[in-house]
């Protein structure tokens, strides 16, 4: 009965986000507009080093989501990242939107990204996170605590943390990915949580791993570094994901 119980649950909880529906009363004037090109992304990932490796997890279900305040924003869109099925779900009220979904990963014990969330604002001031959804279920429904974890939400490109995304963003970019794949010639799967040192002009800093995966793959590798100058080139271009 306690199982059946479990299974009951979590099949209701994974359910919730894809039952949203859309909400019809947000107002076009409060969301982003067409050109807006600022990216906000959250990662949803299993660290390498979570101390799990001995008795390996089992995550059969993943539900995830986040609301944000919709001035000048857009609806959160999910991207997938592991290997695994994606079902996106998203829904609002005024003033309010919530987007994610569920995840169902191919291998249940799986190590590294799993999904993003990402929403596109007019300015790099405009976003305004309310609240993050992360449960992960096993293959009997059963809960699984503190193994998926959720990366803050960042500004896509903005290394430095200054709200600008310019050519300093890309040199600390450049230096850390050609540090990583051994000047471009292989490319680095991505550890998300780990802390990179990247040095320029021969002062080194502590930086977070994830922002550096512009293409949200998973990788480190020259293909972040194009999307980048793409982007410093280009003033309708914006990153998708």
């Amino acid at each position: 009965m306690k199982k059946t119980f479990r299974k009951i649950t979590a099949s209701l909880a994974a359910a919730v986000m894809c039952a949203l529906p859309v909400a019809n009363s947000l107002t076009a004037n409060a969301t982003a507009s067409a050109n807006a090109r600022y990216t906000f992304r959250k990662t949803f990932a299993i660290s390498e080093y979570n101390g799990h490796e001995e008795n390996p997890h089992d995550i059969a279900t993943f539900v995830f989501g986040v609301a944000c305040r919709t001035a000048n924003t857009s609806a959160p869109a999910a991207h997938q990242i592991g290997e695994g099925k994606l079902t996106p779900g998203g829904g609002g009220a005024p003033g309010c939107y919530n987007g994610g979904g569920n995840f169902y990963p191919t291998d249940h014990n799986i190590v590294g990204g799993l999904v993003s969330v990402h929403m596109y604002c007019d300015t790099p001031y405009d976003y305004k996170e309310m609240s993050t959804t992360n449960y992960a279920y096993d293959s009997y429904g059963n809960p699984v605590n503190d193994i998926v974890a959720a990366g803050p939400t960042f500004l896509v490109g903005d290394l430095d943390l200054d709200k600008d995304i310019d050519t300093d963003d890309f040199q600390i970019l450049f230096r850390g990915i050609s540090d990583r794949t051994k000047d471009f010639k292989e490319s680095y799967k991505l550890c998300y949580f780990e802390i990179m040192n990247v040095a320029i002009g021969g002062v080194g800093r502590n930086y977070s791993a994830y922002p550096f995966d512009i293409n949200d793959d998973g990788y480190l590798s020259y293909a972040d570094v194009d999307m980048f100058q793409k982007y410093l080139s280009n003033s309708n271009y914006r990153f998708e994901n």
